[in-house]
């Protein structure tokens, strides 16, 4: 599939999540079973949190962080040990996922103002409910912008799928692209049983990473195809 129609497909796919979120309550409906009513607490607690982000928080950050360092240092010693040079490209996408990936994806919740679900009044929260696509209403005294979507932990975990174009097997392939996704829904089920997200913020997280993963591939062969492919 060409780069416009994989990027066409993906903002069909993007509108329906959003459809589906301003016109149903299946965000809503799911999530209420990770909320405990009576206690006002959610599935997993602060007390739980500070020992579980160990693992599912800070140590999947962390990981993949590192991997991302020793993509980059591989592309750099690619250059002085020419028995490096193979994988060169995979290093190199792979660093520039890991950055990107988050960087625009997680990064555009500063914009979109759209709060946590533990913020708002439905779960003893201040803030109203209001879907994404619906403005607040107008006697609401805004102090601070909400900045809970798209899922911005879970683009961690998806900016690994750029492994499926790291493989030329397409046994491995699929074995890389599943294991990528696995983390990236891992670790957005760990935020939204902590009230952090609904699940259409982490649905549209893995689909807009993917989007802009397949955009880094088609600039960085454009122009090694330009440049020549060292």
């Amino acid at each position: 599939m060409s780069l416009s129609k994989q990027l066409g497909l993906g903002f069909l796919i993007l509108a329906a999540i959003l459809g589906l979120e301003y016109y149903t309550d299946w965000d809503v409906a799911l999530q209420n079973h990770f909320f405990y009513v009576e206690s006002k607490e959610w599935l997993i607690n602060r007390e739980l949190h500070q020992r579980m982000s160990f693992v599912f928080y800070k140590g999947i950050k962390n990981s993949v962080i590192a991997i991302g360092i020793v993509s980059l240092l591989y592309f750099a010693l690619s250059f002085r040990y020419q028995k490096l040079k193979t994988y060169r490209r995979f290093a190199l996408l792979l660093f520039l996922s890991i950055v990107f990936v988050p960087l625009i994806v997680a990064g555009s919740k500063t914009i979109t103002n759209v709060y946590c679900p533990a913020q708002l009044n439905i779960y003893d929260g201040q803030y109203p409910f209001v879907r994404v696509l619906e403005n607040y209403p107008e006697d609401f005294v805004q102090v601070k912008k909400g900045r809970c979507f798209p899922a911005g932990h879970s683009t961690v975990g998806f900016s690994l799928m750029m492994l499926y174009f790291c493989f030329h097997n397409k046994r491995r392939k699929i074995i890389a692209l599943g294991g990528a996704i696995s983390l990236g829904w891992i670790t957005g089920l760990y935020q939204m049983l902590r009230g952090q997200h609904f699940l259409s913020h982490t649905a549209f997280s893995m689909v807009a990473s993917w989007m802009v993963i397949i955009i880094i591939v088609a600039i960085v062969d454009k122009v090694r195809l330009r440049y020549g492919k060292n």
